[in-house]
This record gives structure tokens, sequence and C-alpha cells, in this order.
């Protein structure tokens, strides 16, 4: 049976949008996807002539002819596009979307999927009204090593979770940017480390304890409690922490901050019962873990005792789980999850589901009402509305 194919119209020409289209028309095969296939019909931008810039640096030759640049748009009038990725920058998300399905597009929207919950609610009705299909692009839920930690956890070898810890943090010195235009830290386009940084450590959480088999009707958190350091200069935050909790599941601490480096060897701890796990860095892309047993008993544990040391009982294991070179980035294996969706007439994708995005949504709009943010967006809303 031959592939799905899927068309694709590209929404901005950034270094996101860049990213993502050049891993889209790789080769499925590359990644064992035999089943689908996905080919860009369309690109957006301000300008037809930066559109077409895009088409040429970033499509191979062969597939240049058959896409179109243009405006946004043009893009979503285009009756040879079935599905749209919103590349914009997140404040613009909101409006980009709703044009898409206006337009009867399905659409794949690059995280944090809107500045707010009630944005993402009215998107969410739209598309169910409009029968389309709408994801929000969180790649690394799609990759090996992202199902082979939740294999490793769910496994029950090593018992329950009791506490996670999720990090993502770069010091890209906020004081030489920018404070109107660099988006990292510009008010008005919801700039900061959690909306920017924040998904990341999200995407552990919400493996590990929203879909941990203990959380059966997949409720969402029973409490939220954060805390944000604030960049005076333009009032969004610098660092922030927030504590999620699932009742009878297990606690999970983030952080992310845009002024100091994260450890370069971990990036996420799962402790449970019987041991640790912790994965590699970068939380977006890592490419294996490592678990950690829990010795038995004091015995074991102890190698300066009476002799009864267990030199297994503490031994420690790395697993390695890489994208493939032949999938590039691995921004593709989403678009992937997009494509079956869509074949199979499903309006969302199942482990990656709208109620999902509504519960980090909700999170980070809790956590910067507890940190004081003081950043809006670009309609003018305030972040602690």
């Amino acid at each position: 049976m031959a592939p799905f194919e899927l068309r694709w119209g590209i929404i901005a020409t950034g270094g996101i949008s860049t990213q993502f289209t050049k891993d889209l028309v790789l080769d499925p095969a590359g990644r064992d996807a035999n089943d689908v296939k996905h080919i860009v019909k369309a690109v957006g931008s301000r300008s037809k002539e930066s559109a077409d810039k895009f088409i040429s640096a970033v499509l191979p030759s062969d597939l240049q002819e058959g896409a179109q640049g243009g405006t946004y748009e043009e893009v979503f009038a285009n009756p040879e596009v079935d599905v749209v990725y919103i590349g914009t920058p997140h404040t613009y998300h909101y409006e980009n979307t709703m044009d898409a399905l206006n337009a009867g597009k399905h659409v794949l929207c690059e995280k944090p999927f809107t500045f707010d919950v009630e944005e993402l609610d009215e998107l969410t009705a739209l598309a169910k009204k409009k029968n389309l299909f709408l994801m929000e692009a969180v790649w690394t839920r799609f990759h090996p090593i992202a199902y082979a930690v939740q294999d490793a956890i769910f496994s029950g070898k090593y018992g329950k979770v009791k506490r996670v810890f999720a990090d993502l943090a770069f010091n890209i010195e906020p004081d030489k940017l920018d404070a109107k235009t660099n988006r990292m830290i510009a008010a008005e386009l919801g700039g900061g480390g959690l909306l920017d940084l924040g998904p990341y450590p999200m995407v552990w959480v919400m493996m590990i304890l929203h879909q941990n088999p203990g959380n059966k009707e997949r409720a969402p958190p029973s409490s939220v409690k954060g805390h944000m350091r604030i960049y005076e200069r333009t009032g969004v935050d610098a660092s922030s922490t927030w504590i999620v909790d699932w009742k009878d599941v297990g606690t999970a601490v983030c952080t992310t901050s845009i002024e100091t480096q994260m450890n370069l060897e971990r990036c996420v701890t799962v402790q449970m019962e019987g041991g640790e796990l912790t994965v590699d860095f970068p939380t977006f892309r890592p490419e294996g873990y490592t678990i950690t047993p829990k010795p038995a008993n004091r015995e074991d544990a102890d190698p300066e005792g009476e002799g009864n040391a267990n030199p297994d009982a503490n031994k420690t294991q790395h697993h390695s789980h890489p994208v493939p070179e032949s999938a590039g980035r691995g921004m593709n294996y989403q678009a992937d999850e997009v494509a079956r969706c869509i074949r199979d007439g499903k309006l969302e994708s199942e482990r990656c589901n709208l109620a999902e995005s509504r519960i980090v949504q909700s999170v980070f709009d809790e956590v910067r009402k507890q940190g004081g943010y003081l950043g809006g967006n670009a309609k003018g809303k305030a972040g602690t509305r």
C-alpha cells in the first residue's frame, strides 16, 4: 500500500520553521516510518520574497518547484495545503492558528500553544466545530527515548515514582539584549523563561506523572505552587520554579532560567522506590538515560561494612536511544503522528492531546499569577489576568 501523503503549509520562516521543514522532507524510511510521506506545498512569510528565499534555501532542489511562496493568508487559502505548521513567535500562535482553522486547515502549532488558557479553549472549540485536527508541537514526546523512559518507569521494576526534578536553563545574558524587540525578554512578546523554556520540563513531568498508570483517570494536578524571580528591566521572569503535585502519583519540581546554565550532564531526575533514573542533557533532545537501582538494605549500600556488600546492588546502567542521523534533529516524528491521525480521521493525538496541552497551559497561567509576571502578549493582554 502506498504511504499516506500529507501536504503542508509552513507559516513563518525563522529558525524553528527552518529546522522543522528540513526534517519534514527527509525520507521517512530513515526513521522507520514507511506508512506516511510529507510534502511542502506552500510557505508563508511577511513578504513573498522572504518566503521564496526560504524555499530556495531550505527545500531540496527537486522539491522547490512544487512549493509556492506567499503571505500567511495565501497559505491558508491554498487548496493544495492539508495542514499548516505554525512557527511564529508564541504571542501570535492564537491569531495564526485561528486563521488557519477558519480556512479549513488542520494545524500543528509550536509550543507554548497559546499565551493563556482562554486562547487555547477558543482554538480547541473552533477545531472541534470545524472537525479539524489540532496539536501542539511537543516534538520530544515522539522521540525514541521518550517511549523508552516511560517503559522503564512504568514497568514497575523500580516501584512507584516519588519525585521528579526537571530543568531547562541557559545564561542568555539578558542584559545585553534589546528589551523591546528580543522575544526572550520583551514584555509585549511574552518573554521570560517560563513560556519559552518551561514546556520542556513539563514534557517529562506530563509523561512520567500525568500519564502514569497510577493516574488511571488522567486527573489534572491536585496543586501548583509557583515562584518567579522577575527580570526588572521588562517584568518577565528571569527564573521560575514550580511544584506540581498529582495526588497519590507523585510530585514534580520544575525550573527554568535565562541567566543560569543548567547541568550539562542530566536534565531530569526521577526518584522511585527502588531506584533513580536520570535523563541526559539536553531536556528537549536527550539521547540516553541512566538507571541506578536502590540497594535492598544498608549492608548492600555500605562497601565498608562487615563484608556483606553486594557489588551489583548499586550498579548503574546507561541506555542509549538516539535519534538516527537519517532523521535529522527529529522534528519529523511529530509530523508522522499528525499524518497518521489525519489519515485515520482523528481530531487529536492520544499521546499529545488537547486536554494535556490545557493542563500545561493552566500550570503556566497559575505560576505567572503567583509569581507576579508583568509581561503581556502582542495583543496587550496582561500576564497575570
